[in-house]
């Protein structure tokens, strides 16, 4: 067989498992943490072999789909599964049910003033709390979930919010504009940030399209991560996209170092590099970078000082005054 002809079939059969995997793990993240389960995730986050102690390795088979399939679904299940107990029991966040999905949320998020942190998650079978779980597995937690984001919005007095976009019957848009009105737009807190991976994006550009006035009075800043969005194919008026120029910034995967100047002028915000190629790996190599933009944001912004434009006639007569 020619090789296009191969890798054209695996991908058509990636993207059955994937989207067949969807369905399977929307019910079978309900259910208790498999036990039998070959892999185990360790202290520091490292999913590792039970018996042999060796980091997980996918064991993809091109003539074995039904294996692969049933190995994608319980990797997926079982990381979905751990992190949500470790949101609960060792971050203390809230389980917030919304028709036949959820949401995860600090204690106190929607009625305490102050700042509220908002995850939005790329379009797949990633679970509330996880960016990948691809990253999960083979890089661990600290790199592949979004609890390091928790983690800072917390200790810097933080509430968080963690959207679940891929669960349920809704879509992103869908799941998204529910949360908005049935909890973001009554809450309390003065500042709202964004933080939106890939189609996340555009699912957030959706709601701002739809409900402009509520966003731009509440969001305070918007963090794009090599997101899917369109500040032109979106119907996003002028006030809108306005906005975005002066309340969001888009981190690229770049072969350029973190932080540098990347894309166009005809963005629509500002594109910045993410320190990475990978699209998966955008969220925690930027991490750093997306709070300091947020504090920037919230920074009391300097007032100018007025000062006198010193001319020459001016300084010849103060000259003689001071010899007077």
């Amino acid at each position: 067989m020619p090789p296009l002809v191969s890798e054209m079939t695996t991908g058509r059969l990636l993207l059955n498992l994937r989207s067949r995997a969807m369905s399977d793990c929307s019910e079978a993240t309900r259910s208790p943490i498999q036990s039998d389960f070959p892999y185990w995730f360790s202290e520091e986050g490292q999913l590792r072999h039970r018996e042999t102690r060796e980091p997980y390795r996918f064991p993809f088979q091109l003539r074995a789909a039904r294996e692969t399939e049933r190995e994608h679904r319980s990797l997926c299940v079982y990381i979905s599964r751990h992190v949500h107990d470790l949101l609960e029991r060792k971050f203390h966040l809230i389980k917030e049910s919304l028709e036949d999905s959820f949401v995860f949320m600090s204690a106190g998020a929607l009625e305490n003033p102050g700042s509220l942190l908002v995850l939005i998650q790329d379009l797949g079978t990633v679970r509330s709390g996880v960016w990948s779980w691809r990253l999960s597995a083979h890089d661990g937690l600290e790199r592949g979930s979004q609890i390091p984001y928790i983690r800072w919005a917390l200790l810097d007095s933080c509430a968080v919010l963690l959207m679940n976009p891929n669960e349920g019957s809704q879509t992103h848009e869908q799941h998204v504009r529910m949360v908005w009105e049935r909890l973001l737009s009554p809450s309390a807190p003065e500042h709202i940030f964004i933080v939106a991976h890939g189609y996340g994006g555009l699912a957030f550009v959706d709601l701002l399209c739809r409900r402009v006035e509520e966003v731009q009075r509440k969001v305070k800043a918007v963090a794009f991560l090599d997101s899917s969005h369109s500040f032109w194919h979106q119907p996003l008026g002028s006030a809108g996209r306005d906005w975005l120029k002066s309340h969001s910034r888009s981190w690229i995967p770049s072969r350029k170092p973190l932080n540098r100047s990347v894309g166009s002028l005809k963005a629509g915000c500002t594109q910045i590099s993410a320190g990475t190629q990978c699209h998966d790996s955008t969220p925690v190599v930027c991490m750093e970078s997306v709070f300091r933009f947020f504090k920037k944001m919230i920074k009391p912004k300097a007032t100018p000082t007025p000062f006198e434009i010193i001319t020459r006639s001016k300084s010849r007569a103060s000259e003689q005054n001071n010899n007077l």
